[in-house]
């Protein structure tokens, strides 16, 4: 999970050094076609053409929705309010996925781990330290963002029981990328030339961090998974620092401190409960 988030970022600056001349919805379609090109014939070649249908169909539905619909609104988002004030709204996400732990997945979530999700979001606050400057819908949207990637990654974990893990990473992209090709003539932009190592780079970084994200939920718990999430903001953090000369300051280094030592907190208290059964 941590390297997943961690190649996220890196595919963010990326997606920033473009200056916003690709939509959101044909960046979204690129990165979706491309890990189906990838990952669609291995599933079919190791396990028979059965497995090209998802299955349950509703639910796999309902994931791959969740993902184009977050995804979206995040980067509407962005167009709306300052990078960071969106990021710190999408944070909610591990909060949902703790919550629908209880719900969809019948998993016990006790008060220590809810405290150490609420802290490591109190940590990326201050990480982000948001000013809230910019239009209120911008705000609701990324709030909703949260809201569709939780579930999203919640149904990652219900899916992942009964389903082979590749299936857990093809299905989303692919059913993701039906859903947005009605959408495509309507927002193509032609690549630029000196966009090409930029293209590349973030293609190769979206299909292993999500291959990694997806994988972090199918062997782990989704409650302790979750918070990991918030290493993204380091990963932002220095990013930001090595490609555009954005120095943290005291208080920048205080929220990433919160953040990773909320995150193993969680992680030791679940191996104590693991170990002493």
């Amino acid at each position: 999970m941590a390297c997943g988030v961690l190649l996220f970022a890196w595919k963010d600056a990326l997606v920033k050094l473009t200056g916003g001349y690709y939509s959101p919805i044909l960046i979204m379609w690129i990165q979706f076609v491309f890990m189906s090109a990838i990952w669609l014939p291995i599933l079919v070649y190791q396990n028979g053409w059965n497995w090209l249908i998802p299955k349950p169909l509703v639910w796999q539905s309902a994931r791959g929705l969740s993902l184009v619909i977050g995804m979206g609104l995040f980067y509407w988002s962005v167009l709306l309010i300052p990078l960071t004030d969106a990021t710190a709204m999408a944070l909610i996400s591990p909060l949902i996925v703790t919550a629908l732990s209880t719900l969809m997945l019948d998993e016990k979530v006790g008060i220590h781990r809810w405290g150490a999700v609420i802290i490591g979001f109190m940590g990326a606050l201050i990480l982000l330290r948001p000013a809230f400057a910019g239009e209120s819908l911008g705000y609701a949207i990324a709030f909703g963002s949260g809201i569709c990637i939780g579930f999203f990654y919640a149904t990652n974990r219900k899916l992942g029981r009964g389903s082979l893990p590749l299936a857990s990473v093809v299905y989303p992209a692919y059913l993701s990328a039906i859903v947005l090709c009605p959408l495509i003539p309507f927002k193509w932009t032609p690549p630029r030339p000196e966009d090409t190592y930029i293209i590349v780079g973030f293609l190769i970084l979206t299909a292993a961090g999500q291959t990694m994200i997806i994988s972090a939920f199918r062997y782990g718990q989704a409650s302790l998974v979750a918070p990991f999430n918030y290493i993204q903001i380091v990963g932002a953090a220095l990013f930001g620092y090595f490609i555009f000369s954005e120095l943290p300051d005291p208080t920048t280094w205080t929220g990433v401190g919160v953040i990773i030592l909320s995150g193993l907190y969680i992680a030791i208290r679940d191996h104590r409960i693991s170990y002493s059964k």
